[in-house]
């Protein structure tokens, strides 16, 4: 399956599937032929703490302080166990400066980390429009955002009415909007991007743990992802390559209901690996999350770390299907 395809074939409210879909982002040109592939020269990695990447290196999944002379000399945790993104500037030759571990050499260049615990659509646009030198066509952004915005909407009110439920699923689809309008400025700019639509936050453990209506986050999901697509979709010019859309909320669904052998690996859908008495770690202390003191049975293969953040596996699979469509299908 090719890692693009036309917007203008995106419809609404799309069925559940067990792979990973991805659509072509609309660019200035057409079709036809590529005379070369896109090397860009600087990765901006912009999301939530799903993309985030501390200054030490460790992640709001679940940190590997495990040291080998060999692999890992500097006890740096994102080397033993990469999130997504860094799956996806490794195909490009890049790192992360927060990862570098053993690499330490001035002249390698390294991709820019302007994740943040908690960002939503809007701090996403803001950290964008301040990225210094300013986006250009030798940029590639990847962005991840939109599950803080959904658990904003609902707020404190977890079991609407009739009424106010039909309110948050509407303001849903508007921050999906909102964060179309982010990926078209960005492929205004000329800068290519990689763009993740949410999860079914239904299947996270945040919905047990907090008490939250499980069908009012599955609709709310679906709402802001068909917002993204709309978005996008309205814009005229054909599919390019200027970027694409990873069906995240499809694919992890897909692990969550186990729909296929590849998947075996994860033993837990349903908890989150790192838990703070008794319940799913903060968002904002995750981070000191570790292989090392958690109690649970092979932490590393659960597909949840925290209340929404990916564990271990996951940020593999996610990573290695983006850099295996970009590798059949470049950018």
């Amino acid at each position: 399956m090719s890692f693009f395809r036309d917007l203008s074939i995106v419809s609404a409210r799309r069925p559940l599937v067990a792979t990973v879909l991805a659509s072509a982002l609309l660019a200035a040109c057409g079709g036809g032929e590529q005379e070369e592939t896109f090397q860009p020269t600087r990765i901006v990695a912009v999301g939530d703490e799903n993309t985030l990447i501390n200054p030490d290196g460790s992640q709001y999944s679940v940190n590997n302080v495990s040291v080998s002379a060999t692999t890992n000399p500097n006890g740096v945790p994102c080397i033993n166990n990469p999130i997504w993104v860094q799956y996806v500037a490794a195909d490009y030759g890049l790192s992360f400066g927060e990862c570098r571990g053993a690499a330490t050499d001035a002249t390698r260049k390294y991709a820019v980390m302007l994740a943040q615990v908690g960002q939503t659509v809007d701090q996403a646009a803001a950290a964008l429009a301040g990225v210094s030198p300013a986006l250009n066509q030798n940029d590639l952004v990847t962005l991840m955002v939109g599950s803080h915005d959904l658990l904003a909407i609902v707020g404190t009110n977890k079991t609407p009415n009739a009424a106010d439920r039909e309110a948050m699923i509407t303001a849903a689809e508007k921050r999906g909007e909102a964060l179309g309008d982010v990926v078209l400025n960005t492929i205004a700019t000329g800068a290519r991007i990689l763009i993740t639509t949410v999860p079914y936050l239904n299947t996270a453990p945040v919905v047990v743990a907090e008490g939250y209506d499980a069908n009012l986050l599955y609709e709310m999901s679906t709402a802001f992802n068909d917002g993204l697509n709309a978005r996008m979709s309205l814009v005229p010019g054909g599919g390019g390559r200027s970027g694409a859309i990873v069906e995240v909320d499809q694919l992890v669904n897909s692990y969550y209901l186990n729909s296929g052998a590849a998947y075996n690996a994860i033993t837990n859908r349903v908890a989150a690996a790192c838990q703070t008495a008794g319940a799913p770690t903060p968002d904002a202390d995750l981070d000191t999350c570790k292989t090392t003191d958690v109690t649970t049975a092979s932490p590393i293969y659960y597909l949840w770390a925290g209340r929404m953040q990916y564990g271990t596996i996951t940020h593999g699979l996610l990573g290695q299907t983006a850099l295996q469509r970009i590798r059949a299908n470049p950018l």
